[in-house]
């Protein structure tokens, strides 16, 4: 078996052409949480990628907010977001694109108040941005 690697190694390249960007898909599922087309859509735009994210930004406390949580609540999950539109304060973006870039990692919470005021998570945005 050795001796055969070693005489035809070329026929592992099909493979290798395969299986790299069939593990940076999985990758992008795992990691990010991405659909199977998102993810291949990331992995289609790999070198044009650039993603800024707040300071003390991970994946792992992103996926801890949860629909309903109250503001204060992400704020303590997640800290600072790069971007926050005033006044009415609804929309906190963790991530923005890097200079010059058209794809990154949206990272975005969109809150609104409730009855008694109390902003809440209504929706949580976690998507491979494109320009289109």
């Amino acid at each position: 078996m050795n001796s055969f690697l070693k005489k035809n190694w070329y026929l592992l390249t099909p493979a290798a052409i395969l299986l790299i960007p069939a593990l940076m898909v999985l990758f992008c599922t795992v990691n990010y949480g991405y659909s199977i087309s998102e993810s291949m859509k990331a992995v289609r735009h790999f070198g044009s990628t650039s993603t800024r994210y707040a300071q003390g930004f991970t994946e792992r406390k992103f996926k801890m907010v949860r629909l309903g949580m109250d503001g204060r609540s992400v704020y303590n999950t997640i800290k600072n977001p790069m971007e926050r539109n005033m006044p009415e304060d609804t929309e906190w973006r963790y991530s923005l694109a890097g200079s010059g870039a058209e794809y990154f990692h949206e990272r975005t919470i969109i809150l609104e108040k409730d009855k008694n005021g109390v902003p809440r998570v209504k929706q949580k945005i976690s998507r491979f941005h494109t320009p289109n």
